[in-house]
């Protein structure tokens, strides 16, 4: 009988614990912070089923618009619907985007924030100095890093029972499940920068804060092209708009080149190669953007 008793108070007690979970409810104009070292994806849609492309060495799933790092300001912009958040984030102080989150993530990787701070403040971000940039670039040189659209997180976000991936060609051959962990091109600058640099090609071909060295196209000559691989420097970047990213590193170019290929470093024998193609994807422009090589022109 007493065993008996408790089993039912336990499962009243669960009863509650459910009902409270099920509760739990995100209003607009809600603002919170992302915790220490958790990274949450941003999609362009509010869907929870998404098609991927697999390849040898990583994915594309074109609905990942990026992954939010720790310390990111997040407002809600609309209720929740279809289990997806619509949402206003702040990632630094010149970068920000628009998307979905899973309502889940509120519960278990977020945390209050004030309203008046989110809407007077931007989460406070450093470059890290040139020494640290340079290293963690050459660690992606020596390290064996999928390619991932969308992403800048090296650890792998965790979205069992929260969203649906569905292989786009099961012809294709390489890893049989979607994984939110790699980097994409834009996405080692936004990671290296400490999420300053934007995520997107299009916003790092305008850099309000960078410089631009050079602007390149197919009628840039050999010999101008081999003055520009004789003065660019570590952390310099080439860009072409909507395309893609390459950036300098020992005379050569670092690069997360695609899901066939992943993050792939060209050696100084072969970055004209590398940036001939690149100029025949449209006209590039070669830019400067860590702080302490801009200091040192001033």
């Amino acid at each position: 009988m007493i065993r008996k008793n408790y089993s039912c108070m336990g499962r009243i007690l669960l009863l509650i614990v459910c009902l409270r979970s099920s509760c739990f409810a995100l209003g607009i104009g809600e603002t919170f912070v992302i915790s220490e070292d958790k990274y949450i994806p941003l999609f362009t849609s509010e869907g929870i089923k998404f098609e991927y492309e697999a390849g040898p060495h990583g994915t594309n799933c074109y609905d990942l618009d990026t992954v939010l790092p720790p310390g990111t300001f997040v407002k809600v912009l609309n209720e929740e619907k279809n289990s997806t958040v619509y949402v206003f984030c702040k990632v630094s102080e010149r970068c920000s985007f628009n998307g979905f989150i899973h309502a889940k993530f509120f519960e278990h990787s977020m945390r209050s924030l004030d309203s008046s701070m989110f809407d007077l403040m931007a989460p406070s971000r450093d470059v890290p100095n040139f020494q640290e940039t340079c290293k963690m670039l050459n660690s992606y040189r020596e390290t064996e890093i999928p390619y991932a659209w969308g992403c800048n997180n090296l650890d792998e976000v965790n979205l069992e029972g929260l969203y649906t991936f569905v292989r786009k060609n099961s012809n294709d051959q390489g890893n049989p499940s979607y994984r939110c962990a790699g980097l994409d091109c834009s996405g080692i600058l936004h990671r290296i920068s400490s999420w300053t640099l934007p995520h997107s090609t299009g916003q790092l071909y305008n850099l309000s804060q960078g410089k631009c060295l050079y602007e390149l196209d197919e009628k840039t000559s050999d010999d101008e092209l081999r003055m520009v691989l004789k003065f660019i420097k570590d952390t310099d970047f080439v860009v072409c708009p909507k395309v893609h990213v390459i950036i300098s590193l020992h005379g050569g170019f670092i690069e997360a080149k695609g899901r066939n290929y992943g993050v792939v470093y060209t050696d100084a024998a072969h970055a004209m190669g590398e940036l001939k193609k690149l100029i025949k994807r449209g006209t590039v422009r070669v830019i400067r953007w860590h702080p302490k090589l801009l200091d040192q022109e001033t």
